[in-house]
């Protein structure tokens, strides 16, 4: 496993590794060093030369400032070491990408840094919603033509997590499932040309996108629309999930992976706040033999999660 060493002015190198944690999980490969504001180039050196020592193989060392002392002194000390890669411009897509793709090159990785700066204004201007499924017009699309794969949906995941597409979503689980589209399945997202813009900027630029009404959703998965695409299935909340069932969908498990505090909520995880009404629909869910499960990023354990909320 490749070493990452983030090494900033100040606190920014904990920053970035705590912000990272917080969305994949704990990463023992990530490590930290800074120059404290009341230290100088022999403090730094002194403290990246400490903790290089504890780490072993390959090491590549993020440093926040192009001509900044920390990395300045990475490079005075390990400019001949081989087994060591240092670049600059430390920013949490950098960050994300290299430690969640140990194999990706130098320029891959500078490449995503750059990728990450954008005028989100600007962008969510130029974002069509076109660019997602529309759903047909008036009645039903006839989807007799894909009959051969009709009750065959390759889905790869379904999850419920009320902010749909984030970091969780895009940069972890979809790409760790080889997801091919991401289905979105929420009335209200798909006919808000705002919402649909929004989420297909947050969807990786290579994957498919479908911004969905329920009913039209369940009516296209199964019916086969899709043929072997590898989809991912993502609801806001359980009720959509109920009604996805309620109007033919087939779901063999559904992940929970987020849902925030509300008035009246109790904690089932710490990422998983639920209110009373919400648990009749999850109960109503797993009677129709569908296993619901809690798990936040793949790394974490799979929690069984009628269990954790009857307990």
């Amino acid at each position: 496993m490749k070493n990452i060493v983030l090494v900033s002015h100040g606190d920014m190198a904990a920053g970035v590794k705590a912000s990272l944690e917080m969305i994949v999980g704990r990463q023992d490969q990530v490590h930290d060093v800074s120059l404290r504001p009341d230290g100088d180039d022999r403090q730094f050196a002194a403290d990246l030369q400490a903790k290089m020592k504890t780490l072993y193989g390959s090491t590549l060392i993020i440093t926040d400032l192009l001509g900044g002392t920390p990395g300045n002194v990475s490079l005075k000390q390990y400019l001949e070491n081989d087994d060591v890669q240092i670049i600059s411009g430390l920013s949490l897509p950098l960050v994300m990408e290299a430690a969640l793709n140990p194999n990706a090159t130098i320029s891959e990785l500078i490449a995503t840094g750059r990728n990450g700066i954008s005028d989100l204004k600007q962008a969510l201007t130029a974002t069509q919603p076109t660019t997602t499924e529309a759903a047909p017009a008036s009645g039903a699309e006839d989807l007799s033509q894909y009959a051969d794969y009709a009750g065959k949906a390759n889905v790869v995941n379904v999850r419920i997590d009320e902010r749909l597409i984030h970091g969780q979503v895009a940069g972890i689980w979809t790409t760790s499932l080889n997801t091919q589209r991401i289905i979105v399945i929420n009335d209200e997202a798909a006919t808000d040309p705002l919402q649909k813009s929004s989420l297909r900027m947050a969807a990786p630029s290579s994957m498919r996108l479908s911004v969905l009404p329920v009913d039209t959703a369940a009516h296209n998965v199964e019916s086969g629309k899709y043929g072997n695409q590898r989809l991912f299935l993502l609801f806001k909340n359980p009720t959509d999930v109920l009604r996805y069932l309620e109007n033919g969908g087939t779901l063999a498990t559904v992940n929970v992976g987020n849902m925030s505090y509300k008035d009246g909520t109790r904690e089932v995880t710490k990422s998983i706040q639920v209110t009373a009404a919400e648990e009749e629909v999850f109960e109503a869910i797993a009677q129709r033999n569908v296993k619901i499960t809690a798990q936040l990023v793949p790394n974490d354990p799979v929690v069984d999660f009628m269990q954790k909320l009857n307990h």
